[in-house]
């Protein structure tokens, strides 16, 4: 087995839908991301699917097939004998998220061991046992604490420590908490002002994230030694899926530093997460267009560039409709109030570039909220 870093190097479209003989050139001496963008209907998800086909067929031959409708070059001559053989012997993953996902967490109800497997195809779900997995960590440091091997209760702490960071920095609340319910064998997450949630109780955005990082780490979880550093190449399709815009700037940044190993290529329509990190190529289909590094641009540079702002003005304009009816409401659902809650955290960070006469609106509604709500404390009074 080599023990050489395998990436893709070059990516050759023959024929995916209206796609025809595109070439796009990564980097034949590290390791690049790749990102597509473009407007739906320009081919992202279909391109993925056949980067996701091609893997998938090749993970088990040697040999390529002159029918792929997609090509990928690797930076190793030896690629397909090093590759089967990392990738049997589990030393390199693959995953592909599409773009409805959810963290479907299985509760325990008990201790009971995880059995991880050896390899993971595309369509396993390792994911659904994360919980017991670390419940059963918290377990084991409990054993490990009363029969004083400190080493093993130093690695655990180690690893729940390096956890809660990840959290504190996704909540973007360094008061983030993790707390073990050993009655309920759950894990609770602690946040200032607001009561313990547990995973399966995340709002849409972050089960979005945690679908994705709660995977690749149980598909690690066997090979890995402190962090985790497994070779793999994961493809997501529309990344910003939920995601409120701090968190769209985030979540490339968070990952490739989490998985620093993994070549990640995406899709998305944002351009901050176009613009999140220095190395990745992007692609835009629409336009046939490929550069790199947009790190350095500003939003509204790489809008007016590469999205229609027209669009995505009209986006955020149906989430300030929708938020107005939800806030002048007279009564709300959980679900609807969840969800009011959700707009308003997007909606506070519109980016003033997009336009000025939607945060004044948003402002407008805000005000008529907050006396609605004073209004209501006075009756009761």
């Amino acid at each position: 087995m080599t023990d050489e870093d395998i990436y893709i190097t070059r990516v050759n479209i023959h024929s995916v839908r209206h796609l025809k003989d595109i070439e796009i050139p990564l980097s034949e001496i590290e390791r690049k991301h790749l990102i597509f963008t473009g407007i739906n209907g320009s081919g992202k998800t279909s391109v993925l699917e056949a980067i996701k086909e091609y893997l998938d067929s090749h993970k088990e031959r040697s040999v390529l097939t002159d029918n792929s409708r997609i090509e990928l070059f690797f930076n190793l001559k030896i690629y397909y004998s090093s590759y089967y053989t990392l990738y049997h012997t589990g030393n390199h993953i693959l995953a592909f998220f599409n773009a409805k996902r959810k963290a479907e967490l299985i509760q325990p109800n008990g201790i009971k061991k995880v059995d991880l497997k050896k390899l993971y195809s595309f369509n396993d779900k390792a994911s659904s046992e994360f919980i017991q997995h670390i419940v059963n960590l918290q377990v084991d440091r409990l054993f490990a604490e009363k029969g004083n091997e400190i080493e093993t209760v130093n690695k655990i702490d180690n690893w729940f420590e390096m956890f809660e960071q990840s959290l504190k920095y996704l909540f973007e609340d360094n008061e983030v908490k993790l707390e073990f319910d050993i009655k309920n064998y759950d894990y609770n997450i602690v946040k200032k002002g607001r009561e313990k949630f547990t995973f399966n109780q995340l709002s849409d955005g972050y089960s979005a994230i945690f679908d994705i990082v709660s995977e690749l780490i149980m598909r690690m979880e066997s090979y890995r030694t402190k962090s985790y550093d497994i070779q793999g190449i994961v493809l997501i399709d529309e990344i910003e899926t939920h995601l409120h815009v701090s968190l769209q700037k985030k979540i490339l940044p968070f990952l490739t530093s989490f998985f620093p190993k993994v070549q990640f290529i995406v899709t998305t329509h944002s351009p901050f997460v176009l613009s999140s990190i220095e190395n990745a190529v992007i692609c835009d289909l629409q336009n046939n267009i490929i550069a790199s590094d947009f790190s350095g641009y500003s939003y509204d540079g790489i809008i007016e560039s590469y999205f229609d702002i027209d669009k995505y003005s009209q986006d955020i304009k149906d989430k300030i409709e929708e938020y107005e009816r939800l806030a002048l409401a007279e009564t709300l659902t959980e679900e609807e109030e969840g969800r009011m809650i959700e707009l308003r955290i997007y909606l506070k960070e519109i980016p003033a570039f997009l336009s000025k006469g939607l945060k004044l609106k948003f402002m407008k509604i805000e005000s008529k909220r907050r006396e609605k709500h004073i209004s209501a404390a006075t009756q009761l009074v």
